[in-house]
């Protein structure tokens, strides 16, 4: 049986941990008020994702779960079906479920290249356009989370960089495509954020220190600030922007010339 398309309909993938988490429990925050938030949550993690569906229904919204793998060519298009039967359209997507970099190119294998672009660019635009009808309907939104890294190398990063640039051009790309039927294709790209992802990295000795000495704002983000970041652009404070790159990094890509020698900070 189909929800009626009130308050924030949306489909959230990477929804059971970080900034996918983030982005569902902020819809729900802020639809609180006015009947709550309809939402389809997919991940790989189904216990993580079953709780944080029961953390969303305890915020007076409606949280379908649909566990998977984006790099399955298929599941895409199940997530769309399942949002059109089930949730009876959509308002808005956050293509955020993505992997962890791993590894300098020179050993990269084609396995883990092709991963890499099959869940950060191949499943956004499979994504798309599965939706792309039920958007087209709510002029609606689609966001990519992306990534500070598609624009700057990011060593050992290996096809992480190269894939997180495509869903850049990706999204602009389907901005330019779709803004004529109404739908706002939009990327938020975090800098350095603490998650469940990159939370190894930060339990070596000194790498938080060093990492904030390096952010103007002093502090490595929070999944909160990227989700913050997310929901203004799937919003309707946002509605005339379109093809943007929304860079949440505390000002760490804008310090390159702060770092030259000799330079006082």
């Amino acid at each position: 049986m189909s929800l009626p398309l009130s308050g924030k309909v949306a489909l959230v993938t990477g929804a059971a941990r970080g900034i996918g988490r983030a982005i569902a429990l902020r819809l729900a925050l802020d639809a609180a008020s006015r009947g709550g938030a309809h939402l389809l949550l997919s991940d790989l993690h189904s216990e993580d994702l079953r709780n944080v569906s029961e953390e969303i229904q305890a915020m007076g919204s409606q949280a379908m779960i649909m566990a998977g793998d984006l790099s399955d060519p298929a599941f895409p298009a199940r997530l769309g079906m399942t949002a059109q039967e089930k949730l009876g359209g959509l308002d808005a997507v956050a293509s955020n479920a993505g992997l962890r970099p791993h590894g300098p190119l020179l050993t990269y294998t084609v396995e883990e290249w092709d991963r890499n672009f099959a869940v950060h660019t191949r499943a956004p635009w499979l994504l798309a356009q599965a939706c792309h009808p039920m958007l087209k309907e709510s002029k609606g939104a689609f966001i990519i989370t992306a990534s500070v890294s598609g624009e700057h190398p990011t060593p050992p990063g290996g096809a992480y960089s190269s894939s997180k640039a495509a869903a850049l051009m990706l999204a602009r790309q389907l901005a330019v495509e779709w803004g004529p039927d109404g739908i706002r294709v939009n990327t938020v790209s975090p800098g350095m954020t603490l998650t469940p992802m990159t939370k190894a990295a930060y339990t070596q000795p000194g790498v938080m220190e060093q990492r904030e000495a390096r952010i103007p704002l002093r502090r490595v983000g929070q999944p909160e600030d990227i989700a913050n970041a997310a929901v203004f652009l799937m919003g309707s404070d946002a509605m005339y922007i379109t093809g943007a790159d929304l860079v949440v990094d505390g000002g760490l890509t804008s310090t390159l010339m702060a770092y030259n020698p000799g330079w006082k900070r």
